[in-house]
């Protein structure tokens, strides 16, 4: 076990995003994360990557200084420097002393002193070591440490990015939409390289194809509770399709029953005089358990049609609020 979510709740309004929620990842799967749109699957990676804090529940780690890191959704607009800032950025307050390091030695410091302190300071981090993984990142992932990275395409960014995110080694890698703005070239080699890491991965896509080819396992935010698919995408969306099916069946059955108690409940003077109040009890029971229920989203249809001004008044408010 790598990381272990316990009857995680977290309400955004009214929504429960998670009820009592339970997960488990083991080291070296790579999970899929699916779900409707506003599910609450980015918020998800948020919560394991600690930057949204839950309502209740834990979240238990198999040891201390388990690593985390994440590649964005969108590019972060207030990166600068080169590619080599930007990667060695993952390394924290040691990166920024190794991109100083770097730069001065790149432009041919004549600041002794400076260069002085910086490798003082590497020393005492163990610097040197990190430098060479900086530098191995780059070249895995086939990138110029100093072309400036606002001059990049997308696809190249988001390369830079996963090495900023890949130099620290983290235990957990956390991808949401990965593929965004990427071409298929660029597609095809983040596929090869992320089946070629030995990491956990947990990621989120709307790619069809990229998660054929990398998921282990799939996991489903659905009406806030978190469900686990063993198998590739294929063999989830067969279960998925049963598992409706049978929920469907025991939601029909259980209708039936409410109603047929419902009709009991409201007979004549002479029922209400002889029922049995345990059996109230359990009617009592079966409405809270009917309000609770979480339903399927429903399917929407929408009609739009355009018609010319008719230069009529619609309507006409006065001291209208919204809230």
């Amino acid at each position: 076990m790598l990381l272990s979510l316990k009857n995680i709740s977290l309400n955004l309004g009214r929504t429960a995003l998670l009820d009592k929620a339970n997960l488990t990842l083991e080291a070296g799967e790579r999970l899929c994360l699916m779900g409707r749109n506003g599910a609450g699957k980015s918020t998800l990676l948020k919560v394991i990557a600690g930057e949204v804090k839950v309502d209740g529940g834990e979240i238990v780690t198999a040891a201390q200084g388990l690593k985390v890191t994440q590649l964005p959704q969108d590019v972060p607009k207030d990166l600068d420097g080169t590619v080599y800032d930007v990667v060695a950025d993952g390394l924290g307050e040691v990166g920024h002393l190794i991109a100083k390091y770097h730069h001065l030695i790149a432009e041919g410091a004549e600041d002794l002193s400076e260069l002085s302190r910086v490798q003082s300071a590497l020393e005492a981090q163990d610097g040197w070591a990190l430098e060479s993984r900086v530098e191995a990142m780059l070249s895995r992932l086939k990138l110029d440490g100093e072309v400036p990275f606002a001059s990049l395409s997308g696809g190249v960014k988001r390369r830079a990015l996963l090495g900023r995110a890949l130099v620290a080694e983290p235990d957990l890698l956390l991808l949401d939409e990965p593929t965004n703005h990427l071409d298929i070239e660029s597609i095809r080699w983040l596929e090869d390289f992320l089946l070629d890491w030995h990491g956990t991965l947990l990621f989120i896509t709307h790619d069809r194809a990229f998660v054929r080819r990398l998921a282990t396992r799939i996991v489903e935010i659905d009406r806030g509770n978190l469900q686990s698919w063993s198998g590739n995408y294929d063999e989830y969306l067969k279960q998925k399709v049963d598992a409706l099916y049978a929920e469907g069946k025991q939601n029909a059955l259980f209708d039936r029953r409410l109603a047929e108690e419902e009709v009991w409940i409201r007979k004549g003077i002479q029922a209400r005089r002889t029922r049995d109040e345990g059996r109230v009890q359990r009617l009592l029971a079966m409405r809270e358990q009917y309000a609770q229920r979480r339903n399927l989203p429903g399917e929407a249809t929408l009609v739009l049609q355009e018609a010319d001004r008719s230069g009529r008044l619609v309507a006409d408010l006065e001291r209208a609020s919204f809230a």
